[in-house]
């Protein structure tokens, strides 16, 4: 059968725009080496937000197209379908730490500028939303009510559900060995497990295992070492259920207890903490992710007293290993001297996917860069202008 699109990647970046390219009309098949969402997608904090992204713009006003288009479909599909919990988020600040109140509050005074939903709130709010906080006396917090926590694989399993009944495939299981093009990289389809698959477009979605993807689809070995992208590992770590009402949205403790935690959708505290991330980068056998896990529960436990009962042996720890172009900055557009070849990698896959799914179906339908796309083309980089 001959496609207009095959989607490589079957994390929540490539579930989405899969979906809004059938939704556009377009005939596109989403390939994906195991199952749907078993990647980085399995493993992220799942915080869908705009509010910490406030030092670039372009980059504020894409995370906010996303989240608002979570709000879309879970007014669409609802909630619990998709594993949406709302609630919003808190990002605490004690005016006794100097540093950390003041570029809390430089953050808040920049959403305003953006005109983004979120305000700050006093010590009294603050206890009133989370009763169970342990915190400071004098603590203040900024407050994203629109934020969302997000069972990202059921969300992502739901979506290829309905890229299912809207006509388009999902094949999963199915790796993609071999881009076929022209000599003037013309794109014509490309070879997977099932066979030669004809399209005019192929984007690939394979995050932190993009630069890999390129090389073996292109067997141009130099993607490994020149595409402007990394990988940073983050350690998470899940509780069995808790009981009803011990947290209501996400909290980013202050500076001084830097821990970030979230009620999943299945009733259980997600923990994390950038910081910790760094102590698994070379070691990451079950001696060491335990260790680290101990601490993050500890962390956890200063802000959220109830979880210092948590035995760690009855939480799940996991890996997510995640995209980080060079900048920081999603990349998102076509591959330069090429016609037909997009790929999307980026650090905020779950808050973007709504919006980077959109957009990415309408440049891949028209053939046009929508304005919003336009400062995350990889020609930003030196050796891709």
């Amino acid at each position: 059968m001959k496609y207009d699109v095959i989607v490589v990647g079957g994390g929540i970046i490539g579930v989405m725009c899969a979906y809004w390219l059938v939704k556009s009309g377009q005939t596109t098949v989403l390939l994906e080496r195991g199952e749907i969402a078993q990647g980085t997608t399995a493993n992220s904090f799942a915080w869908a937000n705009a509010t910490s992204k406030t030092t670039d713009r372009a980059y504020h006003d894409l995370n906010a197209m996303g989240l608002a288009g979570f709000h879309a479909l879970r007014d669409e599909f609802g909630a619990q379908a998709l594993g949406i919990k709302s609630g919003g988020s808190l990002q605490l600040a004690e005016p006794t730490d100097t540093a950390g109140y003041k570029s809390l509050r430089d953050q808040a005074a920049a959403l305003a500028t953006f005109n983004h939903p979120a305000r700050w709130i006093n010590t009294q709010e603050l206890r009133a939303l989370e009763p169970n906080l342990a915190h400071k006396p004098d603590a203040q917090a900024l407050f994203g009510p629109d934020d969302l926590c997000l069972d990202a694989p059921r969300f992502s399993r739901f979506i290829a559900g309905q890229i299912r009944k809207l006509g388009g495939e999902v094949r999963e299981h199915c790796a993609a060995t071999t881009l076929l093009a022209t000599d003037d990289g013309v794109v014509t389809g490309l070879t997977c497990d099932a066979g030669d698959l004809q399209a005019q477009n192929v984007l690939i979605t394979t995050g932190p295992d993009t630069a890999a993807s390129l090389a073996g689809l292109t067997g141009y070995d130099g993607f490994m070492s020149g595409f402007p992208m990394g990988k940073v590992p983050g350690l998470l770590l899940s509780t069995l259920p808790v009981a009803p009402n011990l947290l209501n949205r996400l909290i980013y403790g202050a500076p001084s207890n830097e821990v970030h935690i979230l009620p999943e959708p299945s009733g259980g505290i997600k923990i994390g903490a950038d910081d910790m991330d760094g102590m698994i980068t070379d070691d990451q056998t079950d001696k060491n992710l335990r260790r680290v896990g101990l601490l993050l529960l500890e962390r956890a436990a200063k802000l959220l007293p109830a979880l210092a009962d948590i035995k760690i042996d009855t939480c799940t720890l996991g890996v997510g290993i995640r995209a980080y172009p060079q900048d920081g900055i999603s990349i998102a557009g076509q591959m330069p001297a090429s016609k037909g070849f997009y790929l999307v990698a980026t650090h905020s896959g779950i808050t973007l996917a709504p919006a980077i799914g959109q957009l990415m179906a309408g440049m891949i339908h028209t053939g046009q860069t929508p304005d919003r796309l336009k400062p995350f083309a990889l020609e930003r980089f030196a050796g891709f202008s």
